[in-house]
């Protein structure tokens, strides 16, 4: 089940969600033929909701024809109940029966939208053809397993999993599971992002000459949510070096073609302290990253930055042979200062994302963030991790031995 490239790029150089799935000018009735396609939410907190809404935007504008929401799942009532009322008031269902945790369409087209505290009981369910898990980071392992076995399509948020061990076997299940047609996605939208995409075309173009260097910040201007209480635990999260750094090691990656060779970097509390109460995650660091041949990226990462754009913010700039790329917003330089921006199509990354994906499957064709990407992104995020905790260098080879 080998990638189309041709495909992938189309995707991602369309000029909206709609070009992205080849329904620009057409409506979701000229589209009857296609393979109707069931899916199931597992995790419904604020990434989980995130989705869920980028969906049904996507369906409102009839861009994904013959995809329903049967079935969702949460630990939390609330969040439960919440997600199901926003799949009934998008029009996806309108009747609740007297079971709480059934919600049924009016349409009798349409199957009933089922709530689960319970996700393996979604599993099992043969009302779901394909899942999103957007679980905490700990969880991710073991429920994208039983996914994969149970053969559901799966979109797995990043990370792909909080240890070194959990990746290797995730990423083999996943190869076993494709060779049986059942397919995965992970949940790095900067892969379908337009200005993204078209800055790191223009790069491997060769018109700026080789990257040699990468500057990069995550700064965050407030702390995470405490209603979130595992992003604060190191085994539960992996920290915010693999958390949420993820998506920045996952362009790093992108732009050199290649895992880093070697890394490090020095990290800590500075103005949080132990809020919430037994946290052990960091609030600041810093990390020198090596790739082949030489390449540097230089990447601060906190969370106390001031509201003001030369302090907050996330980007990458990259600094070539010949000139510099702003990558998030398709600007480049000279290297006489001159600067122009690329000309990029439309679109929100989540909801190409999720486009691609309901295209994948019914292509039955790896999607472009498929397992590789994953596990090249997730272990250089544990490589960071590793040389935060010993305050040194680590190599690749060294972290793969652990």
């Amino acid at each position: 089940m080998k990638p189309d490239l041709s495909r992938r790029q189309f995707l991602v150089h369309s000029a909206s969600v709609a070009g992205a799935l080849g329904l620009s000018g057409r409506t979701a009735s000229a589209a009857a033929d296609v393979e109707p396609l069931r899916l199931g939410f597992i995790g419904l907190g604020d990434r989980g909701r995130h989705l869920l809404n980028a969906l049904l935007r996507l369906q409102a504008d009839n861009l994904l024809p013959r995809v329903t929401i049967t079935a969702l799942s949460d630990v939390h009532p609330e969040r439960l109940k919440r997600a199901l009322e926003t799949v009934k008031q998008s029009g996806q269902a309108n009747e609740v029966r007297s079971d709480p945790s059934t919600v049924c369409s009016s349409d009798d087209n349409l199957p009933p939208v089922r709530g689960f505290s319970n996700y393996r009981a979604l599993l099992d369910s043969h009302s779901v053809d394909a899942v999103f898990v957007a679980t905490p980071v700990h969880l991710h392992g073991q429920q994208a397993t039983l996914a994969l076995h149970a053969g559901k399509h799966l979109y797995l948020e990043k990370p792909l999993a909080a240890s070194v061990a959990e990746c290797e076997e995730l990423r083999t299940t996943v190869l076993e599971a494709e060779q049986k047609g059942t397919l995965f996605q992970i949940g790095l939208q900067r892969r379908y992002n337009p200005r993204y995409e078209r800055s790191i075309r223009h790069l491997t173009d060769g018109a700026m000459g080789k990257p040699l260097f990468i500057r990069a910040q995550w700064h965050a201007t407030g702390d995470s949510r405490k209603s979130k209480p595992w992003i604060f635990r190191r085994e539960k999260s992996g920290d915010i070096v693999v958390e949420q750094a993820c998506h920045q090691f996952d362009i790093f990656n992108w732009v050199f073609d290649a895992e880093p060779e070697r890394m490090c970097g020095f990290g800590g509390t500075h103005s949080i302290g132990d809020q919430p109460p037994g946290r052990d995650t960091m609030d600041h660091y810093g990390l020198v990253i090596e790739y082949p041949g030489g390449a540097k990226v230089n990447f601060s990462h906190l969370s106390f930055a001031v509201p003001d754009r030369r302090f907050s913010g996330i980007y990458e700039l990259v600094f070539t042979a010949d000139g510099g790329i702003d990558l998030a917003n398709a600007q480049v330089w000279s290297r006489v200062g001159e600067s122009r921006r690329l000309e990029t199509p439309s679109g929100n990354d989540t909801q190409i994302a999720i486009a691609s994906f309901v295209d994948s499957i019914r292509r039955r064709e790896r999607p472009l963030a498929d397992i590789e990407i994953a596990y090249r992104a997730t272990l250089t995020s544990l490589l960071g991790q590793r040389a935060l905790d010993v305050g040194g260098t680590v190599s690749w080879q060294d972290l793969q031995q652990v």
